[in-house]
């Protein structure tokens, strides 16, 4: 008696691989791959394999139509998850930064593709009372692929050490701080900003991301420091990242989870007004052990003269301190050298 052969390109076949391709799309896209081409392309295979050995291979045509239909589906589901992320603000937490941070890893629709990011939802005040809010961004694969690049830094004999690795970080990072620099860019379009309006502008963002300790040693016990660290971590024990090379994070890691002390600050506000042409310095101290930048713009107050340039000093660490003013602490210019200038 002949049988008739059983159809492999209907219903259950369809069903089995759908199942399967978004199943193994999410378990890829999740721990393997962060591109979505790539995920999918991954999960296509890997169910049409099992699908086809489990319940046979349906006609070449029909197998086609099949991973089409698929793909169109994935397609869609991607679409619509974007789209309420995007507009109604769904965001996914992760869990290895703090949230009361302000940082979360999210999907982000950028150059037409869904792309991993940390997000930091900023709302700040400038020192003249105006009043900003932007959404900084920096990619989750720029993270994984820069916060270790500072220890490939080769001191150079010629130069001064901190110049050289600030540069060196700067260079490095430069490129992935695109989507921040854009934030930045629409601010000042949309509030008309002058020159130094502007530099108020990013200033005042750094100076609104609360301070922490960044150390190249493990974060110890509050008691084990002196008193101005130990005050520090003893009403914010979570204000302190350890086991940094150099005790120094790169811009787009500072970005990513917001854990900034003096120089992981310069050297983002440095990237940063280098980036809007400005001509910056970063000023460090060894008699302060502190960092602050500088910049050639008509004001009054403390400065640094630098090869006939005047650099009107700022402060980064802490609210409120305008561009020529220092704490009286650390205001005496003789202790504070230029080590990286823009121009």
């Amino acid at each position: 008696m002949n049988r008739t052969k059983k159809s492999t390109s209907g219903c259950l076949w369809i069903f089995i691989f759908a199942l399967l391709s978004l199943i193994s799309y999410v378990f890829i896209n999740a721990f393997i791959s962060q591109n979505f081409w790539l995920s999918l392309g991954l999960s296509i295979a890997f169910s049409l394999t099992v699908t086809s050995r489990w319940l046979g291979s349906p006609e070449l045509k029909k197998m086609f139509g099949n991973v089409f239909f698929i793909f169109f589906i994935l397609m869609g589901l991607r679409f619509f998850i974007v789209f309420f992320v995007e507009v109604f603000g769904i965001e996914s937490t992760y869990d290895g930064f703090n949230k009361e941070e302000g940082v979360e890893l999210v999907e982000a629709w950028i150059d037409n593709d869904s792309v991993s990011v940390f997000r930091s939802n900023r709302v700040w005040e400038d020192n003249f009372g105006n009043d900003y809010q932007a959404s900084l961004e920096v990619r989750q694969a720029d993270f994984h692929r820069l916060k270790d690049k500072i220890e490939d830094y080769q001191p150079d004999d010629q130069s001064d050490f901190w110049g050289g690795l600030y540069d060196f970080i700067e260079t490095n990072d430069r490129q992935s701080l695109d989507l921040v620099m854009a934030t930045f860019e629409a601010i000042n379009q949309s509030k008309s900003l002058d020159q130094m309006e502007f530099a108020e502008m990013v200033v005042s963002c750094v100076q609104d991301i609360p301070y922490s300790l960044v150390f190249q040693a493990e974060c110890e016990a509050p008691e084990r420091y002196e008193r101005a660290i130990r005050d520090i971590l003893t009403s914010c024990p979570d204000c302190c990242i350890g086991n940094i090379p150099y005790g120094l994070q790169n811009p787009v890691s500072f970005l990513s989870n917001l854990k900034g002390d003096c120089d992981t600050r310069t050297v983002l506000v440095y990237s940063i007004l280098k980036h809007f042409n400005y001509d910056v310095a970063i000023l460090n101290s060894d008699y302060y052990r502190h960092s602050i930048i500088g910049l050639n713009l008509p004001a009054t107050g403390t400065h640094k003269t630098h090869f006939g340039k005047k650099y009107m000093t700022w402060e980064t660490t802490a609210k409120y301190f305008r561009i020529g003013e220092l704490p009286s602490s650390f205001d005496n210019v003789n202790y504070w050298n230029v080590v990286l200038t823009s121009k």
